[in-house]
């Protein structure tokens, strides 16, 4: 089953999504409406509930049918269509489905799954915050003021990444971050994942509380005049390293 729906850009603010089994990708096209492309069994499209009041437009499933249906098959795939001027909020959810949104510019991007995987490219807001329990989280391309990553066993993979402010939260997963710029403040929390951090400084304010965990550093030196960065972890590793275009050209001289 299919449904397709259409609604002005000009007067919608705000996107949210509340959904159990769906992935749900969002993407930019040179359309002055919102689209929206909703395929899926004719149970769960049936069941989706649309409603658009005051600027926000909302999409989720009624609480009696989140709980998944173990003898029909029940799936849905969710395509957001939005105007490259559109520059409003967004909020998603999904228990099970895979997100992904592309060429976002706007506000706030707020994003969670519990088992599905995150993806977010070619990203310009205030701030975003990606989360999910067992997914890995991806984040590219990306411009953003505050930006917070949280998982319990997912990995989290962040490059070509500009932000002022970031907060990591993982427990077993591996953290991954390569920043284009430098930052004010970076603190995170690891209890077994380990932590690499490529950023173009000389010098960074860091520590690490740890039980058995140790920093690393490699082209960079930790001094109290560097911007702030700070983690917590019981036996996770914390490696930083500094990626100066100057010192990769000396380098490879040598």
């Amino acid at each position: 089953m299919n449904r397709n729906e259409t609604f002005s850009a000009t007067e919608t603010h705000t996107i949210q999504m509340d959904m159990v089994r769906a992935s749900i990708s969002v993407q930019t096209c040179e359309a002055d409406e919102i689209r929206l492309m909703v395929s899926g069994d004719d149970e769960s499209v049936g069941l989706l509930h649309l409603e658009w009041s005051e600027g926000k437009l909302s999409l989720s499933m009624p609480i009696r049918d989140r709980v998944p249906n173990l003898i029909s098959p029940a799936w849905m795939q969710i395509v957001l269509r939005l105007p490259r001027s559109w520059k409003g909020g967004m909020e998603l959810h999904s228990q099970s489905g895979a997100v992904s949104v592309t060429d976002f510019s706007g506000t706030d991007l707020i994003i969670s799954t519990v088992s599905g995987h995150i993806r977010a490219e070619r990203i310009l807001c205030i701030t975003t915050d990606l989360h999910s329990i067992s997914g890995i989280l991806l984040l590219e391309q990306a411009n953003i003021e505050e930006i917070k990553l949280s998982t319990i066993s997912g990995n989290i993979l962040a490059t070509e990444v500009s932000c002022d402010r970031m907060h990591i939260s993982t427990v077993s997963g591996s953290t991954e971050l390569n920043l284009s710029t430098g930052f004010t403040e970076l603190t995170g929390n690891a209890a077994t994942g380990d932590t690499h951090i490529s950023v173009p400084l000389s010098e960074v304010n860091a520590t690490l509380m740890s039980v058995t965990g140790r920093i690393l550093t490699r082209n960079i030196s930790i001094q109290e005049s560097g911007p702030n960065l700070h983690f917590n972890s019981v036996s996770g590793h914390l490696e930083i390293v500094g990626d100066l275009p100057y010192l990769n050209a000396s380098q490879q001289e040598e």
